[in-house]
């Protein structure tokens, strides 16, 4: 016997060998969520996983990000099997999210309308039968002899080959299909039973619930195709470069390619910035504001910089104006419902003063800018008034800036909108996808580290709330952006690598959640080869994280 305590305190004897999943039938009533994965000894492990010691346990649920994954996995898992064995010619890559909706692309073949519905309505019956999914231990001796999936086959015995020896290696079975997943899987297929499949752009689109929203569907919203095209224009090029897989990439590392990788990928940055500054530059006679908005860590510093270059260039001066100098007084700011303030609420923001400001500095009238005072929580003000003058333009930058309250009172001739965001083409394999949000928390964990003195327990415990911010202020006005621009870099996980490990290495094993996050981002970079930052530009939006950067004074 062993002894299981439980979060409540409560000790459990159970027999040694006693699956998590067991443990859930005794509890399962103090779950409002289906439980979908285990932390045993604060270490996630999938529920089939055996217990052979005493340990603490607890569970991860449907209701929160992580547990989402594990749901997103097995939907996955029970498409591709379907596809599969029902249309064995098509070739499938899973490419991007959309929200709470997954484009897979058709990579060699494709499906019609009717045979994308057939594919779910085989799910479906997966989901009916509760057919299971098996939980398949070996060793990575084993894996690099056994095939598995020929769309996959080579990357995944690449990524495996850089495990240390002896790392057993955890795969999955439905139905006699195996493969390889970074991340848990649910016990069998009837857990994920809220998804709907339906055919968009070259593929197909596999929608399926939030984690806020975990008991229904979301209608999947078209308006989405701008940032969905985006990524499809990340992908074709990091396919172009061969370097669409960390397996893949690192081949190119192998055969000494590192400079040209970096040189294409900042070109490419480059010319990005070129259009965006030509697009804004085309509308100047009417144009006076450009908004600038997007998630943590997505550069838009390094963005704004380089973009105020080219715009004069064009015979642009632009003029910078930070959204946080409009914040309300502390005592006005609006209350998260535990009490504390809710600083990134648009509310937040004095709506009136920049719509008043705005306006008269659009009309040609001076105005005095406020300036905020973050220590004492009030505003005060700058000296003198400003104007603009004859080719000058402003560029403001906030995370409220796709929110059409900020601006309510601006023509839509006279502003444009521009999303920033690292939206990351790289996948492991074919199946299995980065996320973008894990590059961008890497990013903020090596920047937080360089400039603010804090270790990576700090940014990690943080960043649910900079995730939930996100979640409700600008992920929701994606669509409505006029120009997108997706600041990753190709090859910014191989630089990353030496900054983060050692960080992530440090966060001890009692905190937890953030213990969980470290854990999976050292698996993450594990797979990847590193290589030294001594050519990047000191211009590079990575710049902004690593340091080096020639706009250093401007961050």
């Amino acid at each position: 016997m062993i002894s299981i305590t439980l979060p409540s305190g409560e000790i459990l004897k159970m027999q040694k060998g006693t699956r998590s999943l067991d443990v859930v039938k005794f509890i399962k009533d103090k779950f409002s969520a289906p439980v979908m994965e285990a932390i045993v000894n604060n270490v996630q492990t999938d529920l089939q996983y055996p217990l052979t010691q005493d340990c603490t346990l607890d569970f991860i649920t449907l209701d929160s990000e992580l547990g989402m994954r594990v749901y997103v996995n097995t939907l996955l898992f029970m498409y591709l099997t379907s596809a599969k064995r029902r249309y064995p010619h098509v070739k499938m890559e899973v490419r991007n999210t959309l929200g709470s909706a997954l484009y897979i692309k058709f990579a060699e073949g494709k499906l019609s309308n009717e045979e994308v519905l057939n594919l779910q309505f085989s799910m479906k019956d997966l989901v009916q039968r509760k057919v299971p999914i098996n939980l398949v231990t070996s060793t990575k001796e084993e894996c690099m002899t056994m095939e598995i999936d020929p769309v996959c086959d080579d990357d995944r015995k690449s990524l495996i080959n850089n495990a240390p020896e002896g790392t057993p290696v955890y795969m999955y079975e439905l139905l006699g299909n195996k493969a390889f997943f970074f991340g848990k899987l649910a016990p069998n297929c009837g857990y994920c039973s809220k998804f709907e499949l339906f055919p968009f752009d070259e593929g197909v689109i596999i929608n399926y619930p939030s984690h806020h929203m975990w008991h229904d569907i979301e209608n999947f919203e078209e308006n989405k195709k701008i940032v969905h095209d985006v990524f499809q224009e990340s992908n074709e090029w990091a396919h172009t470069l061969n370097c669409a897989t960390i397996a893949s990439f690192n081949k190119q590392i192998e055969q000494g390619f590192n400079n040209k990788m970096i040189l294409v990928a900042e070109a490419l940055h480059e010319k990005k910035i070129i259009a965006m500054a030509d697009k804004i530059a085309a509308k100047k006679d009417k144009l006076k504001l450009v908004l600038i908005a997007g998630p943590s860590s997505s550069g838009k510093t390094s963005t704004c910089q380089r973009l105020s270059i080219h715009l004069a260039v064009n015979g642009l001066q632009a003029i910078p104006i930070s959204m946080d100098d409009y914040y309300v007084e502390r005592e006005k700011t609006p209350r998260k419902p535990d009490g504390g303030y809710d600083f990134e609420c648009v509310e937040a923001i004095d709506l009136p003063l920049f719509n008043e400001q705005m306006e008269k500095l659009l009309a040609g009238e001076s105005v005095r800018l406020p300036k905020f005072n973050f220590k004492t929580g009030k505003r005060e003000w700058k000296d003198g008034e400003f104007k603009l003058k004859e080719g000058e333009i402003l560029l403001v930058e906030g995370i409220h800036g796709l929110n059409d309250r900020l601006t309510a009172n601006i023509p839509a001739e006279n502003k444009i909108k521009v999303y920033v965001s690292a939206l990351t083409p790289m996948s492991l394999d074919n199946y299995n996808r980065i996320n973008t949000t894990d590059v961008r928390l890497m990013r903020r964990m090596v920047r937080d580290n360089q400039f603010r003195s804090h270790d990576a327990l700090r940014t990690l415990l943080m960043w649910e709330d900079v995730r939930a911010g996100e979640e409700k202020y600008i992920f929701p006005f994606q669509p409505y952006a006029d120009i997108v621009f997706n600041t990753t870099l190709i090859y910014e996980l191989a630089v990353l690598k030496k900054y983060a490990e050692p960080l992530l290495k440090a966060v001890p094993i009692e905190s937890g959640k953030a213990y969980m996050t470290a854990q999976r981002l050292l698996l993450l970079l594990s797979f990847v080869h590193q290589i030294d930052d001594s050519d990047i530009p000191n211009n590079s939006i990575l710049r902004e994280f690593v340091g080096g950067s020639v706009f250093r004074d401007a961050l």
